[in-house]
């Protein structure tokens, strides 16, 4: 079988596919601005800024726990400069558990934020993809890498456990707003809160509940029972839009900042609050994506049932084109029926903590934690994270340093740099640049203006901007 099509399209299967990411870099600055909403949407209240647009910006991650290309490959900078190799560069690391793989795509288009002060409003556009896979049982993650040529395997008897994979992939026009719930000498607490409406292009789950097979030979797997669901809205036939809208729905973002001992004059719009130190330190608190979208076109829903034993010829040499080969494949191997009915979906909801200590007036240390809070199959999952940062931070310019536990064993740094109107970073920077083994890869990027007045209006922007 075509294993690509087999791992991201047919069983989302492919650990590396391109949940959810922060923009670590960026997202707990007090500069953060629209690209910080998505951790904690409070972030904009009482910002050092009054205006901001964001003109574009952009996160591209993925993380997988079982494939893996070796540093001596350097496949980043081979990929960007496009001269990798023919073959097959990767490597799996193969142990009896369950693997996991999430992705993400945000493109943050033009976006608005007006704060004044004890309270912030701001809306923005955004196109998302968001893709995960939990806790996919060892014997598929192994055979799927070896085209099932893996002769320890043949003959034996395989029994899973629970496995999801969900994919999906929308448009977002959000509104952002947040207020100070309560401001004294050494208290204040804001809160924010995000609203979106989600337009659903595509949208696609799994749920293994019950797999027992045996491997024969390369080419023969005998299915002794099954029992799962697949449902997809996608262009299953390949004669449509891949932005045809199939669906939609609504998702929201929730948070709350407490900050102790904030002193307003480091978030005055100029440049002298670089000298002076703005607060002590500050916890926040959210609730993100929680939502979902219902997909009401082009949607169907595969039962893929059996509990007699079903043989599965040429396992190894199938090649498919389309949702609709591939429905027709699973049918006539294992069993069950499709329905077209309409699908619904969650995003990928998590709660995060972040704590942020003020160690001189530019210098801050950031401990962050984001874990997912997954309820069924159809939703998809956000990788679970706690990173630790340290930040240089002024008005003009800004760097991040962070070290990150990804799923809390998989290990990596990360850089974030602003200047001025220009963000760009990595949460993985040693395997950006070809140092580190690959599992995962992130870049994130922004084209943002603060302000202290609105554009375009009469009279000089304060000095901080001059």
């Amino acid at each position: 079988m075509n294993r690509i099509l087999l791992f991201q399209v047919s069983l989302l299967l492919l650990p590396g596919i391109s949940s959810a990411q922060e923009m670590w870099g960026i997202s707990n600055s007090n500069y953060a601005g629209n690209m910080g909403i998505y951790l904690n949407p409070s972030s904009p209240v009482g910002a050092p800024y009054r205006y901001e647009f964001n003109l574009i910006a952009g996160d591209f991650f993925a993380e997988n726990t079982y494939l893996y290309f070796p540093a001596k490959e350097h496949i980043i900078p081979r990929a960007l400069f496009g001269t990798v190799p023919d073959g097959k560069r990767y490597v799996d690391d193969y142990r009896e558990r369950g693997q996991s793989a999430f992705g993400h795509v945000l493109l943050l288009g033009p976006s608005w934020l007006d704060n004044a002060g004890d309270h912030a409003w701001g809306i923005h556009l955004a196109f998302r993809s968001e893709n995960s896979v939990l806790n996919l049982p060892y014997p598929l993650s192994k055979l799927l890498y070896k085209n099932f040529a893996y002769p320890p395997f043949f003959g034996k008897r395989f029994t899973t456990e629970n496995f999801s994979a969900a994919s999906l992939t929308f448009g977002e026009l959000g509104g952002t707003y947040g207020k100070v719930l309560r401001e004294s000498e050494h208290e204040y607490l804001k809160w924010g809160l995000n609203g979106n409406l989600l337009i659903g292009f595509d949208g696609m789950y799994l749920d293994g509940r019950q797999l027992d097979f045996t491997l024969s030979d390369t080419s023969l797997a005998l299915i002794h029972a099954m029992d799962a669901t697949l449902a997809y809205a996608v262009n299953a036939n390949g004669n449509s839009s891949f932005f045809g809208i199939r669906g939609l729905g609504l998702g929201s973002s929730i948070g709350a900042t407490f900050i102790r001992k904030r002193n307003s004059g480091g978030f005055e719009c100029n440049r002298s609050n670089d000298n002076i130190k703005k607060y002590k330190y500050r916890i926040g608190l959210s609730l993100m994506d929680a939502g979902m979208v219902r997909f009401f076109r082009q949607s169907s829903v595969a039962t893929l049932t059996t509990s007699t034993i079903k043989p599965w010829n040429d396992i190894d040499s199938i090649r498919v084109e389309n949702m609709d080969q591939l429905d027709n494949l699973l049918h006539r191997n294992i069993g069950g029926a499709t329905e077209d009915k309409g699908i619904t979906m969650f995003l990928p909801m998590a709660i995060g903590l972040q704590m942020d200590y003020s160690i001189t007036s530019k210098f801050y240390a950031n401990l962050s934690w984001v874990n997912r809070v997954h309820v069924a199959p159809n939703e998809v999952a956000r990788g679970n994270q706690a990173v630790t940062a340290l930040r240089y931070e002024t008005r003009r310019f800004e760097a991040a340093l962070s070290y990150h536990l990804f799923e809390y064993r998989q290990q990596s740094l990360g850089l974030g740099l602003r200047w001025w109107f220009f963000v760009i970073g990595s949460d993985r920077l040693l395997q950006l640049i070809g140092v580190s083994d690959v599992k995962g890869a992130d870049l994130f990027f922004g084209f943002k203006w603060q302000f202290c007045k609105k554009p375009f209006s009469p009279g000089p922007d304060c000095p901080a901007f001059q």
